[in-house]
C-alpha cells in the first residue's frame, strides 16, 4: 500500500541537531536522528511514495533560510517532497516572503506553529496569511493546539492557543484549506466538531493514534470492540483527560468522516518506531478507509500541486539513484 506521509520535518542539519537536543531535554529522545537525505531514503524504503515536508521557525531572519533549504530538497526529489514553507508573521517582510513561497518557489502552502510563535490563530497578523492561502488555492498547516512536545507553561499557552481562537480565524476565511496536526491535541473533540462547518478542514493523525500516550510512558489499551457510530455533537463521552485522545472515541469519528484525515508520522521527531501508528490504524480501520488515510486523502488535497509540477507519473526510483 502506497503511503503519503503528511507530516515530515525537513530542516538543515544544524537546525535538526538543535531540535533533537531540545526534544531530549524537554520531552523524549528522538529515535531517528537522520539528516534529510537519509530521512528521505529511509521513508521511501518503507513504502512512502510522497511526503509533506514541513518546517517552521520562531526566530527572526530564519524563514527564508529554511524555505531555501526546503526548495533545494524539493528540487532533488520532485515527485517525493510536497513542500510547505514558513514565515514569521510579525517579522518585517513576512508577506513578501509568503509571496515568494507561493509564486517563486512554487510551494504547496505554508506552515505556522502558533504555540512557538506565541500567537493566537486569530491574531491579526495571521489574517492576511489565511486570506492569501485561500485566494491562491494553497494549503495551511497550523499547529493551533496547546500540547506540543512538553506541557511547559501550558495554562499560559492555552489562553491564546485554543480551539475557540482557531474557530474565529476560520470564520473569516471558511473555505481555506487547513490541516490541523495531531487531531487538535489537547482539544480533540471540539476540533472534530468543526468538520461539518468547514469543508476544507483536515487533520493529520501524528501522535494522536496512541503515539503521544506511548511517548509519555503509557501502555496503550486494546480499544476493541468499538462502538462504530459517530457521537452526536454535544453528547460524546468526555475524554479521560483533556489531552488524551481515546482510540475508542476517535476511531468511530474517523470512520464517519474518512475523507478528512491524513496519516502523518511526525518523523523524525518521535521516540518510537516509525510505523507504530500505522500498526494501530491497521488494527482498527477497514482497508478502504485505511487507504484513504495513508494515500488518497493527501494525494487528493495536493492534486493541484502535483499536477502543476508534472510529478504524478515521475519515477521515484530514478530520484533515489
Amino acid at each position: 500500500m502506497h503511503i503519503f506521509d503528511a507530516r515530515v520535518h525537513i530542516f538543515p542539519p544544524m537546525v535538526s541537531r538543535f531540535i533533537w537536543k531540545s526534544f531530549e531535554k524537554e520531552a523524549w529522545p528522538v529515535k531517528y536522528q537522520f539528516e534529510t537525505e537519509q530521512l528521505v531514503t529511509y521513508l521511501t524504503q518503507n513504502n512512502v511514495r510522497r511526503l509533506l515536508g514541513i518546517c517552521y521557525t520562531n526566530m527572526e531572519g530564519m524563514a527564508s533560510f529554511l524555505n531555501d533549504y526546503m526548495a533545494k530538497l524539493r528540487d532533488k526529489y520532485p515527485s517525493i517532497i510536497v513542500p510547505l514553507g514558513t514565515v514569521m508573521p510579525n517579522e518585517e517582510g513576512a508577506l513578501k516572503e509568503l509571496s515568494r513561497i507561493f509564486f517563486k518557489l512554487n510551494f504547496a502552502g505554508v506552515k505556522l506553529h502558533c504555540h512557538l510563535l506565541g500567537l493566537s490563530p486569530n491574531d491579526k497578523t495571521l489574517a492576511p496569511i489565511f486570506e492569501s492561502v485561500a485566494e491562491n488555492n494553497k494549503v495551511m498547516n497550523i499547529h493551533s493546539c496547546t500540547v506540543s512536545k512538553n506541557a511547559k507553561n501550558i495554562n499560559m499557552v492555552r489562553s491564546f492557543c485554543n480551539v475557540d481562537e482557531f474557530h474565529k480565524a476560520m470564520q473569516r476565511t471558511p473555505n481555506v484549506k487547513v490541516i490541523v496536526p495531531h487531531i487538535g491535541y489537547d482539544e480533540v473533540q471540539p476540533y472534530l466538531d468543526l468538520l461539518d462547518e468547514f469543508p476544507n478542514l483536515y487533520f493529520d493523525t501524528a501522535m494522536a493514534i496512541g503515539g503521544y500516550r506511548t511517548a509519555v510512558g503509557e501502555i496503550l489499551p486494546d480499544a476493541r470492540p468499538l462502538y462504530y457510530s459517530r457521537y452526536i455533537k454535544g453528547q460524546y463521552p468526555q475524554l479521560p483527560k483533556q489531552w488524551k485522545a481515546a482510540l475508542e472515541q476517535l476511531i468511530p469519528q474517523v470512520l464517519a468522516k474518512p475523507d478528512r484525515f491524513l496519516f502523518g508520522s511526525d518523523f523524525p521527531h518521535i521516540p518510537y518506531k516509525w510505523n507504530f501508528e500505522i500498526e494501530q490504524l491497521e488494527r482498527y480501520l477497514p482497508e478502504t478507509v485505511l487507504n484513504k488515510l495513508l494515500w488518497e486523502n493527501a494525494e487528493n488535497l495536493f492534486l493541484s500541486y502535483t499536477r502543476e509540477h508534472g510529478v504524478l507519473n515521475h519515477s521515484i526510483v530514478s530520484e533515489m539513484r
